[in-house]
């Protein structure tokens, strides 16, 4: 019985229904959509970054740690640190007996695979033009163990690097500002005095784009005599069964050898503030538009109360509690609330569908050739729970005023 007064009144007034169904559709429609990109763009960014720089990097110097000494020394207001005559030094960092170091790491749970490297800054120049790089040494073998930069060569092949004398594997950025091509030699040299001039054999694209614009591979070997510092390796990267854990494990490895051990987290830990702004602003925005459907739904029911003020009236007189008066309109939100999130969602998922294929190109922390779009089931889910919790309460209080005439008053024409 309720159900069919419902639905009655909501028919009738066919326009009205419509524009709150329209709200609530655009809303939830917006949100899915909104989420989709958000999510595209920072799951492309998370992914490429860790799967092309390792789940976590040991570095070779201790982390920085608070004392209770310097602590107290620190916050002692009467305290007067003075150092003078400092003469700099340039103190080598490397990570000692790296070898037994590795074979440990290989032998822990949860680690698929481990690589040595040696890092450091050179200029590379070809021509007229000159480049600031990040060398890294690595051994090509394991270093596409626990990395997918093997997978990312869009000419060469990353291997070549233990067949050709000084061989460098450049990124797509730094070869379009260089203009070196494979084949081609480039001049490096280190702020160490090394100098060398190496071939450049491979060509790689991550996606990312302060990868691809600064960084460039060398075998380990040929990168400790370029950066002088023969034997040592400074950096350790691994990979692990679930890079979602990979804090977990850093702090493992970390209270292991007693190094810095970095997480993927903890690496790009800036970015990811930025990703969860942009998270924050989207569902503020998302939000803000359903508290206008909300508004709409609203102000709709409270009309319809007041035109059928004489219709509530008869109802109760003929046996309806305020219960049932307070149902037939939350049940009219519901079915504003059903159909708008159902339309809503479907439209949302065809919005995906269809901006996925425009053909537009971006680059900025990533480069794409097109609107990055992730769905998760998770987003569905929250635009149509939310839209419903959002129209719901907004029926409420039509509901509960309608329910609140009295059929005596409204009859004798108080109302």
């Amino acid at each position: 019985m309720r159900w069919f007064i419902s639905i009655r009144y909501f028919l009738s007034h066919k326009r009205q229904s419509l524009v709150c169904i329209a709200g609530v559709t655009i809303s939830v429609m917006m949100f899915i959509t909104m989420s989709a990109m958000m999510d595209g763009f920072t799951d492309k960014f998370i992914i490429e970054t860790v799967e092309s720089t390792g789940h976590i990097t040991i570095h070779d110097e201790p982390r920085e740690r608070e004392t209770k000494i310097l602590q107290r020394v620190y916050n002692d207001p009467n305290a007067l640190l003075v150092v003078e005559d400092v003469k700099p030094r340039d103190k080598v960092e490397k990570i000692k007996n790296p070898s037994g170091l590795l074979a440990t790491l290989r032998r822990m749970r949860g680690i698929t695979g481990v690589a040595p490297m040696v890092t450091g800054d050179a200029i590379a120049t070809y021509g007229t033009k000159t480049l600031n790089l990040s060398i890294m040494g690595v051994e090509p073998s394991q270093q596409v163990a626990v990395t997918t930069i093997g997978d990312k060569m869009i000419d060469g092949d990353f291997s070549r690097l233990k067949t050709t004398a000084d061989g460098l594997i450049i990124g797509r950025g730094v070869s379009d500002i260089l203009g070196a091509r494979v084949g081609d030699s480039v001049t490096l040299s280190s702020s160490t005095g090394g100098g060398t001039s190496a071939k450049v054999v491979g060509i790689f694209a991550t996606g990312v784009t302060p990868v691809d614009y600064s960084r460039a591979y060398m075998l380990l070997n040929d990168a400790q005599t370029l950066l002088d510092r023969k034997n040592i390796v400074n950096e350790i990267v691994l990979r692990t069964d679930d890079y979602t854990k990979a804090e977990a494990y850093a702090a493992q490895i970390e209270a292991i050898c007693g190094y810095r051990t970095e997480s993927w987290q903890e690496s790009n830990a800036n970015f990811l503030k930025i990703f969860r702004i942009q998270t924050i602003i989207t569902y503020f925005i998302t939000g803000a538009l359903l508290v206008v459907a909300a508004f709409g739904v609203l102000n709709i029911l409270i009309m319809a109360v007041l035109e059928r003020v004489n219709d509530i009236a008869i109802l109760k007189s003929f046996g309806l509690s305020r219960n049932d008066i307070t149902l037939i309109y939350v049940f009219q939100g519901l079915v504003i609330g059903l159909i708008g999130s159902l339309i809503g969602v479907g439209l949302g998922k065809l919005a995906i569908e269809g901006l996925r294929r425009l053909p537009i190109q971006m680059e900025g922390l990533v480069k794409v050739e097109g609107l990055l779009m992730s769905e998760h089931l998770s987003s569905y889910i929250t635009a149509f729970v939310a839209s419903m919790v959002v129209v719901l309460l907004a029926a409420v209080y039509p509901a509960r005023r309608a329910a609140r005439y009295d059929p005596v008053e409204v009859i004798r024409g108080a109302h």
